[in-house]
């Protein structure tokens, strides 16, 4: 029987990161063109502002999408340790 590869491997959690990095900066960008747009930057120096809502973005997304790749990583090794179990007790 030959088995799925494609659905047993695991994702590359570094490239989870840069990707859930990028996808956590599209919102807070626009956030920012709207800030911008509307000159309101809660009081503070504008600079400091936009770089601390970028990097909780960044991180926020990066942490997010490492996240679930993690969980799905644990479930595929699972998964492929219950079905060797089952095929070497086959095999006996």
């Amino acid at each position: 029987m030959k088995r799925d590869t494609a659905s047993h491997s695991t994702w590359d959690l570094e490239s989870l990161a840069y990707i859930g990095a990028l996808l956590g900066l599209l919102p807070v960008g626009t956030h920012q063109i709207y800030s911008i747009s509307i000159r309101d930057f809660h009081g503070g120096d504008p600079f400091i502002h936009m770089m601390v809502e970028l990097i909780g973005g960044a991180l926020g997304g990066a942490v997010l999408i490492c996240t679930i790749g993690w969980i799905r990583n644990k479930q595929v090794i699972e998964k492929g340790r219950r079905e060797e179990k089952a095929t070497s007790k086959l095999e006996l």
